[in-house]
């Protein structure tokens, strides 16, 4: 009877071992990370944008302008929030000791460091005027303004004191367009009285060179084509956009 027991006893232990859960041994079988996988956000390269999310290529102008391509292949412009560079349609600034041949070449610069990377970016309410959208690019913004080849531009108050301290810190450095001197402000828009008929008054826009302010500067003067006008130590040469491009360039920009 002994035997018996003892037998049936170790009938069950062994039944028990080969039925029992290979529990013990999964661990071995899994990967040492089972954690998901990130997603990786696309980069822009050069000539592109990431656009609310969308990898899109551009063509930059003078650094705070670009155009696209809609879904429906229509080319669309669009204007950076927040800075300005000069102008690049042709020789049109002066100030200080520069020539309007070098400020013309700073001003294509803009165009080129923009175009030489891929920028982070994003779609903001309202326009950028003239049908333009509005885009911020702020990693853009700080490059280009920390180079001197774009200052601070704020229709609305003030610049942003983190922004407006990047522009001091490079007129101090005297890079860029304040390497030879800082005017009171800069002359970024010519408007004659004569463009429209329906309107006697016209405006110019003189931005502050301290606090990115660019308020309107309103006038009832008419400009000739290609008339150099003054405001705060800084000039810009008159020319109507019809003129600006093409065939039908004025003969300064020429």
């Amino acid at each position: 009877m002994r035997f018996t027991v003892l037998a049936m006893a170790s009938s069950m232990l062994v039944l028990a071992c080969s039925t029992a859960p290979k529990s013990l041994d999964i661990d071995a079988d899994l990967p040492l990370n089972t954690a998901p996988k990130k997603r990786t956000k696309p980069v822009p390269g050069p000539n592109q944008i990431l656009l609310d999310g969308n990898i899109t290529s551009v063509r930059w102008g003078d650094g705070d302008t670009f155009s696209l391509r809609t879904l429906t292949g229509k080319r669309k412009n669009a204007r950076l929030a927040g800075f300005n560079a000069l102008e690049s349609y042709g020789p049109v600034h002066r100030w200080g000791d520069w020539t309007y041949a070098e400020l013309y070449q700073l001003a294509k610069a803009a165009g080129v460091a923009a175009a030489a990377k891929g920028w982070v970016c994003t779609t903001q309410p309202g326009g950028g005027g003239y049908g333009r959208l509005l885009v911020d690019c702020p990693g853009l913004e700080k490059a280009l303004i920390s180079d001197g080849l774009a200052h601070v531009f704020s229709i609305k108050g003030p610049g942003r004191a983190e922004i407006t301290a990047l522009q001091k810190e490079a007129q101090k450095k005297r890079v860029g367009i304040w390497a030879k001197g800082v005017p009171d402000g800069l002359v970024t828009g010519l408007h004659s009285a004569d463009e429209r008929s329906d309107r006697k008054q016209a405006y110019d826009r003189v931005v502050d060179t301290q606090t990115g302010e660019a308020p309107a500067v309103p006038h009832t003067k008419s400009y000739e084509i290609c008339q150099e006008v003054c405001h705060s130590k800084s000039c810009m040469i008159y020319v109507p956009y019809r003129m600006r491009y093409g065939e039908k360039r004025a003969t300064c920009l020429r």
